[in-house]
């Protein structure tokens, strides 16, 4: 998985380019997933629904499902952008964060537009691109981009490394079952997603063990750090 940032002030592009970046990269065969984020909050739904009325009597989380998808809420003091779309996304070739100047660890693509800002904001170590619609800002030592250049974009995108992934291994009976690569990812954000809803425990464990003992006197999950 690659996470990147698209980053810039209201009303430098950074929504249209985000959507020419899913369509690029989807038309290339990979697994795209984006992350919106709204620092001014947000609703499930509008007054009057049932969803509205779940999340105002209190309700820790509430969903919504249909034959078409899937969304949920849920409510938390704090949640990272990055740490959340690889538990949410875990199949996912390349996440792309709408917004996140603030995100550390996270490369940045800034969009610029004459007018609106013509320099970036953000710090040059944090920086992967930018994408301007006006001449190159001076002393930028990355990349830079029109806003038409999508394709070469995402080639830089696809460029990085992916994220390392987490050593994972299954014992059934005492005889250690192979996992492929996706099998892994998807039991690490699994278990992870598990481990973050748990009161007073570290949402970000460095490692966590997990044993299922159906012959135990519980004969349920148990779990140790």
């Amino acid at each position: 998985m690659r996470t990147v940032a698209v980053v810039g002030f209201s009303g430098a592009g950074k929504t249209r380019l985000v959507v020419r970046l899913i369509g690029e990269l989807k038309g290339r065969g990979l697994r795209v997933a984006a992350v919106k984020r709204c620092p001014h909050g947000f609703t499930l739904d509008m007054e009057g629904k049932d969803t509205h009325d779940f999340d105002r009597a209190g309700a820790d989380g509430v969903a919504m499902v249909s034959p078409e998808g899937w969304a949920a809420l849920r409510r938390a003091g704090t949640a990272e952008a990055p740490a959340l779309a690889a538990r949410l996304f875990p199949e996912a070739d390349v996440v792309l964060i709408e917004g996140g100047k603030g995100a550390s660890g996270v490369p940045k693509i800034e969009a610029l537009r004459s007018g609106v800002s013509e320099t970036p904001a953000c710090r040059p170590e944090e920086l992967l691109a930018v994408v301007t619609d006006g001449p190159r800002p001076g002393g930028v030592p990355v990349p830079a981009f029109g806003p038409d250049d999508v394709g070469p974009l995402c080639d830089l995108i696809l460029s990085l490394e992916e994220a390392p992934m987490a050593d994972i291994r299954l014992e059934v009976d005492g005889r250690e079952v192979n996992l492929n690569a996706f099998v892994q990812g998807f039991i690490e954000k699994t278990v992870l997603a598990m481990v973050a809803s748990l009161s007073g425990v570290d949402p970000e464990p460095k490692r966590v063990s997990l044993v299922i003992d159906r012959e135990g006197p519980s004969a349920g999950p148990r779990r140790a750090p």
